[in-house]
């Protein structure tokens, strides 16, 4: 193979002199290229440099060379016979591939990309190239550019469907889902329903939520190959999110089954037990989270707390997750405090004052981008770390583990009062505060998000005076509300997109909050106040599958959808209740 490849050095467009100098090379090359390809590279190196005494400037003796010193993990030795070889032949397209792979190694990451990307100008057909390209790309942390390569190259060999799943698995990491299924819809179309195709269109519909499509086609692949366990945790992924939770622990225990190290299957059924109450087991699984492909990259936590006493100990306790996130395993906060010496907590800036005011005893660490790879530094010494995440895990084993609180977390009391001065000189009738849209494409926005139409049933309740806790756009929405419906919406900037801690003060005022799952839900029963929570019929774990109450927020009551999809029913209730409440506050 290797002879083929300099003997393919002849077709380059050399000057003719170069040319015929090549191939009276050949022959003598003869003897290193037979001990090459018999794997014994030592003697390839004898042979060539000797040749390389009487014919220093031979391109491919220069290459062979370079290549054995390679195989005997000489980078360094080889980098020069290579650079000798690229600079003599500056179309040997192999020559410049190995010398990437040489500055690869030591880590030369603009050096690697440059001799790789002038491999794949020569042959750009070529897959190796533009797969070590993509090696190189993903070592210097450039994912995105790492994506593009890996798709061009299975654009190059559309028949190899390994590439196509390397290249569907990128673009769930990036969840770019619609690119995803028109990839692999081209590819059934182009080489049938496989394995590997109805795999990449079941994981890209399941990212759209089309879950009918997903489900299909995991059976589809099943019945193709009923021993791989990652298709049966899409499956129970899949058939969860649809409402079909034994059928989904059933699929996500079939994969554990054909590998005990599936991270997927023992997270997502870690989730399924945690809703279900079943918080040992469910924690223990929860913590898969730390190994899933898109959270390997977090700082690391050691020494890490195993929920051993902390008695004369100092705790740092790391910030993960989203705002909501930390402000409900802030509920943890207090029993730490209570049993350290001394705690410190990494949090979002915009919740360090209500989080400083609330836990005095402790001190807070802002640290606003949740990648960075620097740690924090309380300036002293930190016996043990934790994630927030992983508090629940040694502090919430039961439900009886839950507190019946009145509210953890304190608001400003003066810029309370000052909301509740303003909201009354505003007007009369109950203040209620509403949100109507949650998440991001990622955490399924369109399943728990309204338009304010929707909602208009609700809105029309007589006395109400609504207050907007939503963040992020809404003016277009409160005034087509108003244009559309006659019904104002009370939108106070200062208290929604500023610091959390104005947020708080403004929710304490208020007599009720409506909202769907979404971090003000997690602010409101923190605060101990009165909300209702508009749910979808699977939502996240945090809000459990069933019942009115979630152990979290005892002040938070939820009005869930009897199936998928279905929302007037759900309107309909916190409408009734609603009235009454209005009716029982007039009396």
């Amino acid at each position: 193979m290797l002879k083929n490849i300099l003997i393919n050095l002849l077709r380059l467009p050399f000057q003719l002199r170069r040319a015929r100098h090549e191939s009276r090379m050949i022959p003598i090359l003869e003897p290193a290229i037979a001990v090459f390809n018999a794997g014994n590279y030592d003697e390839t190196v004898r042979i060539c440099r000797s040749i390389l005494v009487g014919d220093p400037k031979s391109a491919q003796a220069n290459h062979l060379c370079g290549r054995a010193l390679i195989e005997l993990d000489r980078h360094v030795d080889a980098a020069p016979f290579l650079r000798l070889a690229v600079q003599l032949a500056p179309g040997l397209a192999e020559a410049h591939a190995d010398l990437s792979a040489v500055m690869l190694q030591a880590s030369d990451y603009a050096a690697a990309e440059e001799s790789c990307r002038r491999a794949v100008s020569i042959e750009p057909a070529e897959v190796r190239y533009r797969l070590r390209l993509v090696e190189i790309l993903e070592a210097a942390g450039q994912e995105r550019n790492a994506l593009a390569e890996l798709a061009m190259a299975q654009e190059c060999a559309p028949e190899q469907l390994n590439l196509l799943l390397k290249v569907c698995a990128g673009l769930d990491r990036r969840n770019r889902h619609p690119e995803m299924r028109r990839l692999a819809e081209r590819a059934v179309m182009e080489s049938g329903e496989t394995f590997e195709t109805l795999s990449c269109l079941a994981v890209a519909c399941h990212g759209m939520d089309d879950l009918s499509a997903a489900i299909n086609a995991c059976r589809k692949a099943l019945a193709l190959r009923p021993e791989q366990a990652e298709i049966h945790v899409t499956l129970g992924s899949a058939l969860f999110d649809s409402g079909n939770i034994d059928e989904a622990v059933a699929a996500l225990r079939r994969a554990l089954k054909l590998n005990r190290e599936s991270v997927a299957a023992h997270y997502n059924l870690g989730l399924i037990n945690l809703m279900r109450g079943k918080y040992r087991e469910g924690w223990e699984q929860f913590d898969y989270r730390f190994r899933l492909p898109k959270n390997r990259s977090w700082r690391p936590c050691e020494p890490r707390w195993n929920g051993s006493a902390l008695r004369g100990r100092t705790l740092l306790v790391m910030r993960e997750q989203g705002l909501g996130d930390e402000i409900m395993y802030a509920s943890c906060y207090g029993d730490v405090i209570a049993s350290a010496k001394k705690c410190f907590f990494e949090c979002d800036p915009r919740l360090e004052p209500l989080l400083s005011r609330s836990f005095p005893n402790a001190t807070f660490l802002p640290l606003q981008d949740l990648m960075t790879r620097v740690a924090s530094d309380p300036d002293v010494s930190v016996d043990v770390r934790s994630y927030a995440g992983s508090l629940p895990r040694y502090l919430r084993g039961s439900l009886r583990d839950f507190p019946q609180h009145q509210g953890y977390l304190k608001a400003d009391p003066q810029r309370t009062q000052y909301w509740r001065e303003r909201l009354s000189a505003s007007g009369g009738g109950l203040k209620v505060g509403i949100s109507w849209r949650g998440g991001t494409s990622v955490t399924k926005r369109g399943r728990r998000s309204f338009t304010l139409t929707d909602l208009s049933p609700l809105l029309s309740v007589g006395g109400v005076q609504w207050i907007n806790l939503q963040y992020g756009e809404r003016a277009d929405d409160i005034a087509s509300l108003r244009n559309t419906h006659g019904i104002a919406i009370s939108d106070w900037p200062e208290a929604i997109d500023g610091g959390y801690d104005e947020t708080a003060a403004l929710v304490s005022a208020l007599d009720l909050v409506i909202s769907v799952c979404t971090s003000v839900i997690h602010l409101s029963g923190a605060l101990g106040k009165t909300a209702w929570v508009l749910a979808p019929h699977v939502p996240e774990w945090r809000y459990g599958l069933a019942g009115e109450s979630m152990p979290w927020y005892p002040s938070v009551r939820l009005f869930r959808q009897p199936e998928p999809d279905a929302w007037p029913p759900v309107i309909n209730d916190v409408l009734d209740q609603l009235s009454l409440k209005v009716a029982a506050t007039a009396i």
